[in-house]
């Protein structure tokens, strides 16, 4: 996973906040934007149509453009310094909407911390020929019982659309439940961004659904 530190340099993941309390502040940041909440029942296949609808009605961060797109070429894979380089020079990490930082350890990575979701952090390294994402669900000393709640997490494959549930062990020993995805380390930065941004609003889905297994 992006955050796992082997090296004498590994600083600590802090883990201070669980995914519900992203999902609140995330929905009270949407309030004061004076966003509001709306149902639709709509077919199944149309699902990540209405994501990307939704999103483009929120003005998102990538606003009405895609930049740097340039630094990719075909059969070209990133590395972590030139994707922390394309991400730097999006719309929303120059306004601030996303902050950029880069992780140190054996394997430097770059972690986004998303305003729009309740300053959710998401962790991305370039490892070999693939990207990988991932964010906290849950410390897995919060889940009431886990026997229960990992029988509810693999029936959940289709709720999360590109997204896995494992459990990862962090730098300073705690275990957490994290929601990650990969994808090809020659991905278009808009395919990277769109992998942020869905991994992002599945954390958020998934903090709802499975609340009741949370100790609060």
């Amino acid at each position: 996973m992006p955050r796992r530190n082997t090296g004498d340099k590994a600083v600590p993941a802090k883990v201070s906040k669980s995914s519900t309390d992203y999902m609140r502040e995330m929905r009270s940041r949407l309030k004061e934007a004076g966003l509001v909440k709306r149902e639709f029942w709509i077919r199944p296949e149309n699902v990540d149509a209405l994501r990307g609808i939704e999103k483009a009605l929120r003005q998102p961060f990538l606003g009405q453009r895609i930049k740097l797109e340039d630094f990719m070429t075909e059969n070209t894979n990133w590395t972590t310094s030139s994707l922390q380089n394309a991400l730097a020079g999006l719309d929303a990490v120059v306004s601030g909407d996303i902050e950029l930082s880069v992780t140190d350890g054996a394997e430097p990575g770059i972690r986004l911390t998303l305003k729009e979701f309740g300053d959710l952090p998401v962790y991305i390294a370039v490892v070999g020929d693939q990207i990988l994402a991932d964010t906290t669900l849950v410390e897995v000393d919060r889940v009431k019982d886990t026997v229960a709640f990992n029988e509810v997490v693999l029936r959940s494959r289709d709720l999360f659309p590109l997204s896995s549930v494992g459990i990862e062990r962090l730098a300073d020993g705690q275990e957490v439940y994290c929601l990650f995805g990969a994808l090809s380390a020659a991905s278009s930065l808009t395919v990277i961004v769109q992998e942020i941004l869905t991994l992002a609003d599945n954390v958020i889905r998934a903090a709802e659904a499975f609340d009741d297994h949370f100790i609060r």
